[in-house]
């Protein structure tokens, strides 16, 4: 119980630590009132509450030609900006005057909230009559030219994404971002509960499913100490000890403002955990023992009894954080998109200590569940741990898949399949009555066994997808005789994806971008069974597709990762014929047919 009151704490903790430093919306920060003399200059009132500033440079107006209306402004506070190097700036209240020219103007300014969030542009039309002041969209439609706005961190002379689309991906990820929305509607509190409501639902997505056997190998270790209680504590155990890993990854994100997710999804990491799948499984086989070194054991062996496993179930999980941290998922890329922007480090470990521990709570159930199942000491164990062994293989392949060479998998799950045959007694010609167990058994085995011939004659044919292992052949089934992936044309800075941006636009065409990488899991899935289908291809043929490959990332990527708001493969981005990002354009983590198809809809209609 201890436990279960140290995660609340943490979590109340947390909430108020961060609940007065929560953003408030635009509105809310800059206050904007106008009034007009007799003689029809227009004054500018911004109000702003403590801890929020108007940039100077940011604020101007243009005429509903585009000419730009000089404005007149009293000097501001220069600011030592810690992103944003020296700027003037207005703390508490800001003024302005202009004579109008038409009978309306556009005026654009950005703020920012000292030690918090900065604002993206805030765009507002006013009617130099009445003096109603509208909303509109943060991105104009195409001017033909570079937007004169461009993020105050890119003050150098390096060319940047055109305003629409760059500032279009704010308005999804920052503006529109799911923290902020969060934030607007329930503060911390709500924040904070959605995250674990994400936490839970993405428990049951693929990239968890390896806690599952992790969890249940744990748990078979206890013998016959095991019961509904100690599963409860040992999964409890091991549950807080991912969401602590998922905490230090949020605060560190939000210290150093890194994107940590592109770290742990690099080759050399992606590689350590498939070795230490296949480390796991070669335990479970018997091959060698993992153990903690014996001098700890002596040490700690005495306290095993009175629950000194507790501790080794927190580590195990915090450990596991790392075989699940390389999957994008759109909850984690929008806290850490958001974190590493504010560099809030309380909400970044707060916001991930719940999505870690959302994906714990299904692991609690099953542990405590799963303890009644599993069998006790005896001939049964060693069944058990081979099934284990055979389930972290899997894993340990499907993890390697993206760093081998394309036809590399089919042998490997060959050599898997006519394992788990043998396993399961496929070529055990018994004597005697087989009992319907042991025949259910020996039927799975022979299916494994022909998979795995499958598996061989397709690659000696030609295929190199296991799912589909009879595809060098033929058949009846349709694919897609071009796949789409292999015609993008690659951009590797924002140079390059401004200008087939600007491309696109000029002949009214709608575009997308796809950030993938060789050794993204995902990404070979969505290969595989996304832009396989036919419908994907005749679909993407009427965009202007474009790739970025994040295999061997390099300065200039990461900066076109920054401008678009990225935070890792695989990620789409829509753009409509306008260059602006389409409602619902965004495509982050493993995604369908369905999503592709959808987005691809609202790009074209510029919804």
């Amino acid at each position: 119980m201890r436990l279960i009151a140290i995660v609340f704490l943490f979590l109340f903790a947390v909430g108020n630590a961060i609940a007065a430093g929560a953003p408030l919306a635009m509105n809310d920060a800059f206050r904007l009132t106008l009034d007009k003399t007799p003689g029809g200059v227009i004054h500018l009132h911004w109000a702003m509450p403590p801890g929020y500033y108007l940039y100077r440079q940011y604020i101007s107006a243009k005429a509903t030609d585009g000419a730009a209306i000089p404005l007149s402004m009293a000097p501001g506070v220069e600011k030592n900006d810690e992103n944003f190097g020296k700027s003037e700036v207005y703390f508490e209240k800001a003024d302005a005057e202009l004579s109008p020219v038409g009978s309306s103007f556009t005026l654009t300014y950005q703020g920012c909230q000292e030690h918090g969030l900065c604002y993206p542009p805030a765009r507002r039309t006013i009617d130099t009559a009445t003096l109603a002041v509208s909303e509109q969209p943060i991105f104009s439609p195409p001017t033909g030219r570079q937007s004169d706005w461009s993020e105050p961190a890119a003050a150098d002379n390096a060319q940047t994404v055109s305003g629409t689309a760059a500032d279009a991906s704010r308005q999804q990820t920052n503006g529109g971002n799911i923290v902020d929305r969060f934030l607007a509607r329930g503060g911390v509190p709500l924040l904070l509960a959605a995250f674990l409501g994400f936490g839970i639902l993405l428990a049951f997505t693929p990239c968890v499913f390896p806690l599952y056997p992790i969890v249940a190998a744990m748990l078979s270790r206890e013998g016959e100490r095991l019961d509904a209680r100690r599963g409860f504590l040992l999964s409890t155990s091991y549950a807080v000890g991912l969401a602590g890993a998922f905490a230090i990854f949020g605060g560190v994100a939000a210290w150093t403002g890194e994107n940590l997710q592109i770290a742990l999804q690099s080759p050399f990491t992606v590689a350590v955990v498939a070795l230490i799948f296949v480390s796991l499984a070669l335990s479970m086989f018997g091959v060698f023992e993992l153990q903690l070194p014996s001098a700890l054991i002596t040490k700690f062996g005495r306290r095993e009894t009175a629950g000194g496993s507790v501790g080794s179930a927190a580590a195990l999980g915090f450990s596991s954080a790392f075989i699940i941290g390389p999957c994008v998922t759109a909850p984690l890329a929008g806290a850490l998109l958001y974190v590493a922007r504010t560099g809030d480090t309380a909400l970044g470990a707060g916001l991930l200590f719940a999505l870690g521990l959302g994906k714990g709570i299904p692991l609690v159930v099953f542990g405590t569940v799963g303890a009644h199942a599993l069998p006790r000491a005896g001939a049964w164990m060693n069944s058990v741990r081979y099934v284990f062994g055979f389930v972290f293989l899997a894993f340990g392949i499907w993890m390697a898949e993206p760093l081998l060479a394309e036809w590399m998998s089919m042998p490997l799950w060959a050599v898997w399949a006519m394992a788990v045959a043998v396993f399961l007694g496929a070529f055990d010609l018994a004597k005697g009555r087989a009992t319907p167990v042991r025949m259910g058994l020996q039927a799975l085995g022979l299916l494994s066994a022909v998979y795995a011939v499958l598996l061989i004659v397709g690659l000696a044919s030609g295929s190199t997808d296991p799912l589909r292992p009879l595809g060098g052949i033929g058949g009846d089934r349709v694919v897609a005789q071009v796949d789409p992936a292999k015609i993008m044309l690659s951009v590797g800075s924002k140079a390059e994806f401004a200008s087939q941006l600007e491309s696109a636009g000029a002949t009214g065409q709608p575009s997308l971008v796809y950030f993938t990488a060789d050794w993204c899991v995902s990404c070979r899935s969505i290969d595989r069974n996304v832009f396989s289908r036919p419908e994907i291809a005749q679909a993407l043929s009427s965009l202007k597709t474009l790739k970025v490959d994040l295999t061997n990332i390099d300065p200039a990527q990461r900066a076109l990762m920054r401008e678009l708001d990225v935070v890792g493969p695989p990620t789409m981005i829509f753009f409509g014929r306008d260059r602006q990002e389409a409602a619902n354009g965004r495509l982050v983590g493993e995604f369908g047919a369905a999503d592709v198809l959808r987005a691809v809809s609202d790009a074209r209609s510029g919804s």
